[in-house]
């Protein structure tokens, strides 16, 4: 379960393995407090992405948390056309 910063260091590590850095994660992975952007760990996950220049792919239904919040709703559609996070 992805909850902290210290879990987004031990995704970032398992990057540096998969192939062309690219990730993919379910939705299932990440506390539900990571989808809120007051936390700042998504913020924290985007950053480090475009710095080690990786890739995540995130499955799963977003449609609650998408409802629920329209800046996170503008995080994904940005991030999907040019971000380093796309929903798959």
């Amino acid at each position: 379960m992805i909850a902290s910063s210290r879990d987004i260091g031990d995704l970032i590590g398992a990057g540096f393995s998969a192939p062309d850095g690219h990730l993919s994660r379910d939705k299932s992975d990440f506390s539900p407090e990571f989808w809120d952007l007051r936390t700042g760990l998504l913020g924290e996950l985007a950053q480090k992405l475009v710095n080690y220049r990786m890739y995540l792919t995130l499955t799963g239904d977003f449609s609650e948390e998408l409802a629920g919040s329209r800046a996170l709703r503008d995080v994904f559609q940005e991030s999907g056309t040019s971000g380093p996070i796309r929903l798959g």
